[in-house]
């Protein structure tokens, strides 16, 4: 299926396109099963909107589409549906009776789906553009703060030079002025995408430095830019998006980090750790 993802990524997608890629790739354990006609409705397009984009894809038709996608299904999941088919639909409306109740489960839903979907060879590859970069920088705005901040804050115990950008203002770019071939940039960045974002993210590409994307889909209008694309189900029950799962996210790629450790950063750890413990800066 990775393939696919990557070719859908390098499209340039009209809107229509981007609700069919959106729900292809949130069915890609059932897409094959589907007819044309079916798959139109259920999205809530026309028959010709599906042809148009299979075309795109560089099928010649919708039928030789779905007998790929079918093949593929029966190669890679051995005719079995992922997990994230199987949960539970998010709610429409609150219900203050089961309030605790639905938020458990909707954030189970988005963390289940997410991570059904992230690969160990992409979490590697995340860990050794970070090792490899002299610089890291860390981008997240208004809601996403939360994420740029625990991970700058949780990197710096196990690598240097970690700079946090999270005031979406002029200091960002001043922040990123410098960034070079050596760097890389890691951005969170869900919709509403801040304009801020593309910005810096055109300054980094300029430069060469490596860039690692946390967002909502592989067809986010960032994704093109980036080198590495992690997708996070950030749909909250509220008014507000829910963080809960691009921080789960965040955490793995530590984790994998620090289990490769070399004596020096973990000198490091102890160090920043001994004075974090003497000076009581909890």
């Amino acid at each position: 299926m990775e393939e696919l993802v990557t070719k859908i990524r390098r499209l340039s997608l009209t809107q229509t396109d981007r609700i069919i890629a959106e729900y292809i790739l949130e069915h890609l354990d059932t897409i094959g099963l589907q007819t044309s006609t079916a798959l139109a409705r259920n999205i809530g397009v026309s028959d010709t909107s599906i042809i148009r984009f299979i075309r795109k894809l560089d099928f010649t038709g919708y039928a030789e589409f779905r007998s790929e996608m079918a093949g593929r299904i029966a190669r890679h999941y051995d005719q079995a549906l992922s997990p994230g088919e199987k949960y539970i639909k998010s709610r429409e409306s609150l219900n203050r009776n089961s309030l605790i109740q639905d938020v458990q489960s909707y954030t189970l839903d988005n963390l289940q789906k997410s991570f059904s979907k992230l690969e160990m060879s992409t979490v590697n590859q995340i860990a050794d553009i970070i090792l490899s970069s002299s610089r890291k920088f860390i981008v997240g705005f208004r809601g996403t703060a939360c994420c740029a901040q625990y991970m700058s804050s949780k990197l710096l115990f196990l690598v240097p030079d970690v700079v946090q950008v999270t005031h979406a203002d002029a200091t960002a770019v001043e922040k990123l002025v410098d960034i070079s071939s050596d760097d890389c940039l890691i951005m969170y960045s869900f919709p509403r995408y801040s304009e801020l974002n593309f910005v810096l993210m055109d300054m980094a590409r300029d430069q060469g430095a490596k860039i690692i994307l946390f967002t909502d889909q592989v067809t986010s209008p960032l994704s093109k830019q980036a080198d590495v694309v992690v997708t996070a189900h950030v749909g909250g029950l509220g008014f507000t998006n829910s963080y809960a799962v691009p921080l789960s996210l965040t955490e793995v790629v530590l984790l994998a980090l620090s289990s490769r450790r070399d004596e020096e950063q973990e000198k490091r750890m102890n160090y920043v750790d001994r004075l974090m413990g003497e000076n009581r800066l909890y």
